[in-house]
């Protein structure tokens, strides 16, 4: 993989310790994770040379770059080596250097690599915070869309009742009114005159009771259409830093690969004059 495709990243509590260390590209976290803590750190660079690996013990920090890192045998060589070291291959060879000056090098060459990481630690900690944040709207969104939807099927299923009894005395007022229409009498004909009234007044209160369950549901959408309103405002204004958050990612992201880049060059060039000035020893 060529060096414009390095990942640097930023692991919180991964250490070379009690299990044995898999070199991996992890996939990018969703939300984005929070930034691991500066004095517990591992960056992998994934890169076509011969890998290296700069340990410092004594603030679990580890450095890597290569396709062919050995975790455990660096794993080995931490618990025997006291302080930082400079693990690299060359020639299908594992090496190990302790030289300060040169180890002083590759910490020059990294720091801004660790910085920049830092910075898209705290960067992707303010994104994780507003993704939880909308996840937490769209959740409430969905819920009011379900409420909203069975409050429409109780009140759909109110206004079907009330229609069933309305029909059923439609049914019985058109009788009334045949019977006083048809009346032999006068009893008879008050008689039924005084049904088709009392009808006509159940109608009245049906047609009454289903207007007011009508407005029960315009309110109730009118309501509902506000509270989605206002959640679908927080979301755009917690959408906007994500936004702005992922602009500036993007450019710590270019810088990092620039840096990166650089580092590796340097130490590389480190791990060169240690071969030739006799300043690595074999690890067998």
């Amino acid at each position: 993989m060529s060096i414009s495709h390095r990942l640097i990243l930023s692991l919180a509590g991964i250490l070379i310790g009690g299990s044995a260390l898999a070199v991996q590209p992890p996939e990018p976290p969703v939300p984005p994770a929070p930034p691991a803590p500066s004095s517990k750190q591992i960056n992998i660079s994934m890169d076509g040379g011969d890998g290296y690996a700069f340990v410092d013990g004594g603030r679990d920090r580890v450095t890597m770059s290569g396709s062919d890192i050995d975790g455990q045998q660096i794993k080995q060589l931490k618990a025997s080596i006291k302080g930082q070291f400079l693990w690299f291959r060359d020639e299908g060879k594992s090496y190990v250097t302790q030289d300060p000056a040169l180890l002083a090098r590759v910490i020059a060459a990294w720091k801004p690599s660790q910085q920049l990481g830092e910075q898209m630690g705290s960067l992707g900690k303010q994104m994780g915070e507003h993704g939880r944040a909308m996840g937490e709207l769209g959740s409430k969104m969905g819920a009011r869309g379900q409420a909203q939807a069975h409050a429409g099927v109780r009140e759909a299923e109110q206004l079907r009742v009330l229609g069933q009894k309305q029909g059923e005395l439609g049914r019985k007022l058109g009788e009334a009114s045949r019977r006083q229409a048809q009346a032999g009498t006068e009893a008879g004909r008050r008689a039924a005159e005084r049904e088709v009234e009392r009808l006509q007044q159940q109608m009245e209160d049906g047609q009454d009771a289903m207007e007011e369950v009508n407005d029960r549901i315009a309110a109730a959408q009118e309501r509902e259409a506000d509270k989605a309103d206002a959640l679908s405002r927080q979301m755009d204004d917690r959408s906007k830093p994500m936004d702005t958050l992922g602009k500036q990612m993007g450019e710590l992201g270019r810088q990092q690969e620039k840096v990166s880049k650089a580092a590796d060059k340097v130490t590389r060039q480190v791990i060169a004059q240690a071969l030739s000035e006799g300043k690595a020893r074999l690890v067998r």
